[in-house]
């Protein structure tokens, strides 16, 4: 370990008055975080608490870390069991879209995960909030239960973002894009696409779940949350 990573953690060890983390929170990956912390979208956002997942496929979460000015901060990532899944973690870099800071393409993370609080990679006048892409890889050979998997953050103290991961019957079908993800929208075309693999398996290819989708047009882009809950819930009764 260098003397850059020990001098980090130190400083995160003991940060300065003020220079904490403030807010630790998850959200799908069908929703864009500005740098302010603020949600692209009308509706509120889903509540990730126990989110049901399908074997031999990815799931996706988005981790907003919002901190003071000048806050060092450290990132893990731990289940419990440990083992069952593998996962990356990316940072989303920001790009300016007319008036606005828009997330999409990808920096994949090394361990030990240290950030500062402005980015120090790109000028973002304000910024309170750094969002992470949290691509989780379930094995097909993966248990179907509850598997407690977290998120953590420390400035002055931990804060934690637990999650109760329910592993389903569901298992998709051979040929899920492996690769490494390059962007938000690379990540949302892929599962999206594994779920339509998913529903190829079904009667009718899942039509009645697609259907129901008009109905939930209020909740905005997360509607299709409904949608892959249902076709997982119907390949786990196979």
């Amino acid at each position: 370990m260098g003397f850059g990573c020990l001098l980090l953690i130190t400083l995160v060890a003991a940060p300065l008055p003020g220079q904490v983390v403030r807010a630790l929170d998850l959200y799908s990956e069908l929703v864009k975080i500005d740098p302010f912390g603020q949600v692209d979208t009308s509706h509120k956002p889903r509540e990730i608490l126990s989110p049901g997942v399908a074997r031999g496929g990815f799931f996706s979460l988005q981790v907003a870390v919002t901190a003071e000015p000048k806050t060092i901060y450290m990132m893990a990532v731990q289940s419990n069991p440990a083992n069952v899944f593998q996962w990356k973690l990316y940072k989303e870099k920001y790009s300016l879209e007319g008036k606005k800071w828009v997330p999409d393409k990808f920096e994949e993370m090394q361990e030990p995960y240290f950030r500062v609080m402005p980015d120090i990679d790109v000028q973002i006048p304000g910024q309170t909030t750094q969002v992470y892409l949290l691509d989780v890889w379930v094995p097909r050979e993966a248990p179907v239960g509850r598997i407690r998997l977290e998120v953590l953050a420390k400035s002055d103290t931990w804060r934690v973002a637990p999650m109760e991961v329910r592993v389903l019957e569901a298992v998709f079908p051979d040929g899920v894009n492996a690769a490494a993800a390059g962007s938000l929208s690379a990540v949302v075309k892929r599962n999206e696409q594994q779920d339509t693999m998913l529903a190829r398996t079904l009667p009718n290819e899942g039509k009645g779940c697609y259907d129901a989708q008009p109905a939930f047009a209020q909740q905005g882009p997360e509607r299709y949350l409904r949608v892959r809950d249902c076709l997982y819930w119907e390949a786990s009764r196979q």
